[in-house]
């Protein structure tokens, strides 16, 4: 494994630290919906979790110290800096090629798939597993079941919710525009992991463009989102017509995201002035659970400027680019 420089560590840090303010206004919004509570409490008691952890035994390699170690020195690593005591176990799956993807609610589990992993370098992989725990840490993997489950049985195939199946549909869709939301907070928390703001952008572009990053340019890649803030302000209507199918990431918009965070002194302010909300200062989305459902909170996250790149263009596309179940990329596992 190469040398890394010393990062910064975050005793006790919240999950609120890096909650993007956009993924909270959703998910509040649908949390507020007649009958998402019914919906959550079925979810919760299905045995999916433990399915899927059986299914990852059985056909993935499990990472430790004798297989993978140097991911599993990664994951040890990202755990540390994000005070984690017990960090989720670590798959690698062949089947879900160049993605990664974090399951599970009382005991999360992460999976990286095999093409990524042959893709990245180590710092490259550091800003995945990053992203990925902070999915782990905030709960994630819950509201992104839901949303699943809505998909997998139809607006008409749960009964008692208030407003039937048109109430479940809104839920279904609200919950994918959040779920496209949330990979912005994914991404906060693989920076503060791997606290390197180019790697981070290079493992954004290798998605969009493949492996050749010598033949690309982090500051061109963007100005594509400039471009495409351009384009979607002068034609929104054709733009939201005209986009790709809801697992497509807006990949150039999470760049330059990550990027306004930086600039604007946020990522700063926790790095190097260990400005951040602390557990048990804030609530989380599992203490919210814990005790019975209730708002999230919205944290030191939402002195985040609303006029943002991301707050522009995801504003105004809406949820034509949502998914049901994500993974690093947006899309969802096979």
């Amino acid at each position: 494994m190469t040398t890394s420089p010393r990062r910064v560590r975050f005793p006790g840090i919240s999950s609120e630290a890096y909650e993007h303010p956009f993924a909270q206004a959703a998910l509040s919004t649908v949390r507020k919906a007649k009958g998402f509570d019914l919906v959550l409490r079925k979810v919760m008691g299905a045995p999916g979790e433990a399915a899927m952890r059986m299914h990852h035994l059985a056909c993935a390699v499990k990472v430790g110290d004798t297989q993978f170690r140097r991911l599993n020195q990664v994951m040890g690593e990202a755990a540390h800096i994000l005070d984690v005591v017990e960090p989720p176990s670590l798959y690698v799956n062949r089947s879900i090629g160049f993605n990664a993807v974090t399951i599970g609610f009382d005991k999360p589990f992460i999976v990286l798939g095999s093409d990524l992993i042959d893709s990245m370098n180590d710092d490259e992989i550091r800003f995945v597993v990053g992203h990925e725990l902070g999915h782990a840490i905030s709960g994630h993997a819950l509201y992104e079941s839901v949303a699943w489950f809505l998909a997998a049985i139809g607006a008409g195939g749960l009964h008692g919710v208030p407003g039937g199946p048109l109430v479940l549909k809104g839920i279904e869709l609200g919950l994918q525009d959040w779920g496209r939301k949330s990979e912005l907070s994914g991404d906060r928390a693989g920076l503060l992991v791997g606290q390197d703001l180019e790697v981070a952008i290079r493992t954004l572009m290798k998605l969009a463009g493949g492996r050749q990053t010598e033949e690309m340019n982090p500051s061109a890649f963007l100005e594509q989102a400039a471009e495409f803030q351009d384009a979607t302000g002068l034609r929104n209507r054709i733009v939201k017509w005209m986009m790709p199918s809801s697992d497509h990431p807006l990949l150039v918009v999470r760049a330059a995201e990550l990027d306004r965070w930086v600039r604007d002194g946020a990522y700063g302010r926790i790095v190097h002035e260990g400005d951040y909300p602390l557990r048990g200062e804030s609530a989380s989305v599992k203490a919210h659970l814990a005790e019975g459902i209730g708002g999230v909170g919205r944290g030191r996250a939402s002195r985040d400027s609303a006029e943002g790149t991301a707050g522009t263009l995801l504003g105004r596309l809406g949820g034509a680019a949502g998914g049901s179940t994500r993974g690093f990329f947006g899309r969802p596992p096979q």
